[in-house]
């Protein structure tokens, strides 16, 4: 958790009256590439915790894989020119406002860094470790920070109460798909997020042992699931969504009762 900035209430504040806001397209870049990395360690650390075991190594380098691309994305989003914008897309809306270039770099920044050093520290090639239960809970309270800052400052850069988030729209979107509409946008998602042939992905086939996904790939297929259909899958329901089958019929209620999980 990045400590408060000394000022954190009169920039919101400032935020506010000067109507300080940031491109939609932008919010779906962080979303869907910040939000992405950050569901991945979220998973990977709940996962853990409820099985009372250590992250191992490979995972834990993984993890710092994801913190790795999300402080490239802030990095690149917080830019104070165009001259150097490595999204050509976003030519008009950036650079941000300073007051958020400065609350991203704090907020997200330090967070990051922390789990860096808590992940880098305990890996470390010359005596590496898995990441203890105490240090996991420690990454995961800072993930939460990063996305509980996301949603606040979200909250404020919108200048319409009836702001909807982009998976909000795609979920109002997605409602009238039949189940044959959904094997097909499943199909599609793992052939493209694993390099598969389509072939191989059928309505029985199992994500470990058909189409040999670990762990971490089970919550990469989760991530995309989420992103195609709006919503977000919670993490007592990940256990029941082994099959694409499975997935297909969880989608189906949650397009049809987006009230029920």
């Amino acid at each position: 958790m990045a400590n408060p900035l000394p000022n954190e209430n009169q920039l919101y504040e400032q935020i506010k009256n000067e109507c300080i806001s940031i491109a939609p397209e932008i919010w779906d870049l962080l979303y869907y590439r910040i939000g992405n990395d950050i569901t991945a360690i979220n998973l990977v650390c709940k996962y853990y915790l409820n099985s009372q075991q250590p992250i191992p190594i490979s995972e834990a380098e993984k993890i710092l894989h994801h913190t790795h691309h999300i402080k490239d994305i802030v990095n690149k989003i917080t830019v104070s020119s165009k001259e150097v914008l490595s999204f050509p897309e976003f030519i008009d809306d950036i650079p941000l406002h300073p007051v958020l270039r400065e609350m991203f770099t704090h907020y997200i920044g330090n967070d990051v860094y922390t789990i860096t050093l808590i992940v880098g520290d305990t890996i470390d090639p010359i005596d590496p470790k898995p990441i203890s239960l105490e240090l996991t809970q420690k990454v995961l309270k800072h993930i939460q920070s990063i996305r509980e800052f996301m949603e606040r400052l979200r909250i404020a850069t919108s200048q319409e109460e009836n702001t909807v988030k982009p998976k909000d729209t795609l979920k109002n979107n997605n409602r009238q798909l039949t189940k044959d509409q959904i094997f097909l946008r499943i199909r599609e998602c793992l052939t493209q997020e694993f390099n598969l042939n389509e072939g191989k992905v059928q309505l029985n086939s199992r994500f470990k042992e058909d189409l040999g996904f670990d762990s971490i790939d089970t919550i990469r297929v989760i991530m995309s699931l989420e992103g195609e259909f709006g919503f977000e899958i919670a993490d007592d329901e990940v256990d029941n969504v082994l099959t694409v089958s499975q997935a297909i019929e969880y989608i189906s209620r949650r397009l049809t009762h987006p009230n029920k999980k």
